[in-house]
Parts: C-alpha cells; structure tokens; sequence
C-alpha cells in the first residue's frame, strides 16, 4: 500500500506541475492498485475531459459524487447537455475542416473555447488553422496556453519548432494535420438518472486507449495524424510502423489523398535513411536490428546507385541471422554481374546453396569463381571441394 501511495502523491504533484501525462499514468495505478480518494477521481476526470474521452471521465464523476457527494462532480453531472452541445459544435466544426472551410471551423472552435469548455483536440485544431493562415503570433499564444494546461503534450515541442521554419512544405504538412486530426466527439450517453447508475473504479479500465463509442473509422485518422507526425519530425522508423496499422479503406477521398502523399514523402527518403543506419547496425554487430532496417531500405529501393549495396548488405544481414539469404545474392548477380559485392556474392550463394544440399545450384556459382575470378580469394579450397563433387 506504501508504494501505491507514494504513486498517487507523485501523480498529484505532476497534475499540480502541468505534467498530466506522467499525472494520468501515476494516478491510473493507484487507482487500479485499490486506492479510492475524492481527489484522484476529479483528477483523472479531468484530464480523461481534456482528452476528449468524455464517457469514461463522467464514470468517475458518478463515483465521485455517489460516494463523496463532490460538488465538482455535481457540476459536471448536471451540465451533460451543455456539454453535449459543445460536442455537437465541435462536430460540426470538424465537417466544415473536410470542407476545407478554415475560417468557419475556426468561428467555431474559437466560440467553445471562450465558453470555457477546451480540450486538447480542438485547441491542436486552432492551432494549425492559425498556422496554415500565416497568423503565427495567434498560433503561438494558442501554443502556449496549451504548454500551460500539459508539460508533457508532445504537440507543443514539435509546432513550437516548427514555427521557426516557415518553409511551404511544412506548410503543406500542416493542413494533412488538419484532416487527420479533426477527430469526431462521441456525444456523453450516461443517463441522467446517474445516481442510480452502479459504478465502481474496478469496472473502469482507464488505461484502455480507445473510447468504445468511437468508430473504427475515427481510430484510422488518429494512426493517419500519427502518421503526419513522422513525416514532420522525419521519424521514418516509426511511420514505418505506424503505416502497418493503417486501413485506407476507412479513410475519406482527401483523407487519401494526404496518406498518399506522406507515402510519397516517406518512400522518397526511405531507402538512403534505413541504408545508412542499417550499415552501421551491421558493423557494430547488431545483426537482427541490421536486418530490420536494411530490409525496410529493401522494399523502398528506387532504381538508384544504392539499389546495389542494400541489396548485398540486406543479403549478408539475412544470411546472419537466418533469413532467406539466397533470395538476395540471386537477385544481386542478377542484376550485378560484375558489381562491387560480385565475387563475395558469387562465394556465399555456391556455399549457401551446398548448405541445402543442392549441389547443382552450388556448383553453378562456384565454376564462375572457378573461370572468371581464378585470382579471387573467394576462389578458395571451399570452392574447389565443391567443384569436384560428382
């Protein structure tokens, strides 16, 4: 219980620092430990509020109000219609963004926000409406009060530096983020007999990301604004990963349109990126990781200069660690009959070949290091084993 404790000390400093990413994650396993207290319930509310996951942070205002009768609670419980109506607002601003119509969405935002009611989501939506109409100071002030409410919001760190480099394409990014991240509200479906509601903090699984009212659709946007946010910190790594979760299908024609073109983005740097930080990886011995990136370099190779090494080092790397090595050295001297690599090439495929028994295809490579590269190293007593087996 000590240690639970302390948890929920330190979550509550952070909540009181504007930390309220490491405040939720530290109240939330106190929480799930077994601790219930008035303040950890407004808290985690609250910030479940910010964040738009309205359904869960009402779950504890009813606990808290049922067990506590807490007056901030109370609020929040008889303002469910009011707050419906922000929600409806804030939907209708998120059409008139897949309209492409900027000011009328920001009309909106701009009214919720003045009323009182912010979340994050829409404050990141003025945001980028400001910063896409060249209106930098507002952006900045919306920046800032956004810093003020959470510390540790990873979208203040990377607009803040982006603001400093005013270039069209990261213009070009910032209106893609604007159709991924207008995500619809689900409006609040607790009765308002909630009093009678039976909760209790172990039915809440608040750590669970995704709101059960959410359409599958809508969790598709949010891997595309994840997606946006790769390609503008040039994190390709993880677009890379982030790409595999992606069903373009549920997407929208613009919504498209913007995947398509951070693929563009994407494949257009992919090969040299991973190339480079594979062939470091390789040298230092890290020969899974090597795999995994040179292979990602593989499958973005663009008919370039480069073509040639990624595929002979995604050869040696695979041959390291057991993947299917064979497919590679063929493909390289196929199309690199006297590359850089040919000989090396030539000298693993006869002995991976042999390795599989099969003689044939072993001895096949072995007799053009045999009469093309009599001189070679790699024409060794290996290879002249293998060239007189019957």
């Amino acid at each position: 219980m000590g240690e639970l404790l302390d948890y929920y000390k330190n979550g509550m400093q952070y909540f009181r620092d504007g930390n309220l990413n490491k405040a939720f994650d530290y109240l939330n396993i106190a929480v799930t430990g077994g601790i219930e207290a008035e303040e950890i319930n407004n808290v985690m509310a609250l910030i479940l509020m910010y964040r738009g996951e309205f359904e869960e942070a009402y779950k504890f205002f009813i606990i808290n109000n049922k067990k506590f009768n807490n007056k901030i609670s109370e609020k929040y419980l008889l303002a469910i219609d009011e707050i419906n109506n922000y929600i409806k607002s804030h939907n209708e601003a998120v059409d008139l963004l897949k309209q492409h119509r900027c000011n009328d969405a920001l009309n909106i935002l701009l009214t919720i926000r003045k009323s009182g009611f912010k979340t994050i989501n829409d404050d990141i939506l003025i945001c980028l409406i400001y910063y896409i109409k060249r209106e930098y100071n507002k952006c900045k002030k919306i920046l800032a009060e956004i810093y003020n409410v959470n510390k540790d919001e990873i979208f203040y760190y990377e607009l803040k530096s982006y603001l400093d480099k005013k270039n069209s394409f990261r213009l070009k990014l910032a209106i893609a983020s604007i159709a991924a991240m207008a995500i619809m509200f689900s409006s609040i479906t607790i009765s308002k007999t909630y009093k009678n509601e039976q909760y209790s903090l172990s039915s809440i699984d608040v750590a669970a990301k995704p709101i059960s009212s959410v359409d599958t659709s809508e969790s598709q946007y949010k891997v595309l604004a994840r997606l946006t946010d790769d390609i503008m910190k040039e994190n390709l790594y993880d677009f890379a990963q982030n790409d595999k979760k992606i069903d373009i299908s549920k997407l929208d024609d613009q919504s498209k349109k913007m995947y398509y073109n951070l693929k563009e983005s994407y494949s257009n740097k992919a090969e040299i990126y991973f190339y480079k930080i594979g062939l470091d990886l390789y040298r230092n011995g890290s020969y899974n990781k090597a795999y995994e990136y040179l292979s990602i370099a593989y499958n973005n190779m663009k008919g370039s200069y480069l073509d040639e090494h990624v595929i002979f080092f995604v050869a040696k790397a695979a041959k390291v660690t057991g993947n299917n090595a064979l497919d590679y050295y063929r493909e390289y001297v196929k199309k690199y009959p006297k590359g850089a690599y040919i000989e090396e090439s030539l000298y693993d495929l006869s002995i991976l070949a042999y390795a599989n028994k099969d003689i044939k295809e072993s001895q096949k490579y072995a007799s053009v290091l045999a009469y093309e590269y009599t001189n070679s190293i790699y024409y060794n007593d290996r290879i002249k084993y293998i060239m007189d087996k019957d």
